[in-house]
């Protein structure tokens, strides 16, 4: 293994991460204006009352009532709006029910699709819930945000302390003197303590993911969220322990050599 290799699997590899956070950015927007238009359509359907026009016989599904009207217009506003974005057969494909009750409330679901009349209440409680899944993918965009920032900055140092390992595969520790393993072996630890800050700092970042977005005990990390299609849940973590495990490595070569130095 060579230094250009290394680095490139460092390149590689938060790459891949970049690209799921912008791939999910670009969803959760596509979904912001999903639901602005969909709100938009709701505030302009007229609420309605009940009247005894409004009760379907027994077995007849309130959904193709020639008097629902309102309800009809809401199903239809959804299906064209949330349920149309680019992605959501891919992330969802779910029926309109279900994606009523996992988006606001089953009992939203139930008002709308059980319902008789898109009365007053029904609308306004629509409404509220469209303001706050618009508010939880706004904090969580800012999340994908402060995500990528912490990964380049991260990125910048892995790739030094990656070319700095890197730089030490093809080292003859046993052709050295001691004084010069020595310095081999002081430069490893200042490389390890360089990564383990940087260990730090990330559980850090990790962390306040966590406490912004007020995420309960049970539920995975935002970062396990976003990284859910890579082969790791914490892509810049898993690079530090791998040059960790380097670095140990190298150390042991040097220290073999040391032991084996005449002076």
């Amino acid at each position: 293994m060579d230094a250009s290799a290394t680095r490139i699997d460092v390149d590689d590899r938060l790459a891949a991460a970049v690209s799921e956070l912008r791939r999910e950015r670009r969803r959760i927007s596509d979904e912001l204006e999903a639901l602005e238009a969909f709100a938009d359509r709701v505030r302009s359907i007229p609420t309605e009352r009940y009247t005894p026009r409004n009760r379907q016989p027994v077995g007849v599904s309130a959904g193709v009532s020639s008097t629902a009207t309102g309800l009809r217009r809401v199903r239809e506003a959804y299906e064209s709006t949330l349920m149309s974005a680019p992605h959501y057969v891919e992330e969802y494909d779910d029926t309109y029910v279900e994606s009523l009750a996992e988006e606001f409330s089953p009992d939203i679901a139930s008002a709308l699709t059980d319902g008789t009349v898109f009365n007053g209440r029904c609308k306004r409680a629509l409404l509220s819930a469209v303001e706050t899944s618009q508010s939880a993918r706004e904090s969580l965009v800012d999340a994908v945000d402060r995500e990528r920032k912490s990964v380049l900055e991260a990125q910048s140092e892995l790739e030094a302390l990656a070319a700095e390992c890197a730089d030490l595969d093809s080292a003859e520790f046993g052709e050295m003197r001691f004084g010069t393993l020595d310095a081999y072996r002081a430069r490893l630890r200042v490389i390890a303590k360089n990564c383990a800050a940087l260990s730090d700092r990330r559980q850090d970042a990790i962390f306040d993911q966590r406490r912004i977005q007020r995420l309960p005990g049970d539920v995975p990390d935002v970062t396990v969220y976003l990284y859910q299609d890579l082969d790791v849940d914490y892509p810049v973590m898993s690079l530090v322990a791998e040059l960790l495990e380097t670095v140990a490595e190298h150390r042991r070569r040097v220290e073999r050599a040391m032991s084996n130095c005449g002076g």
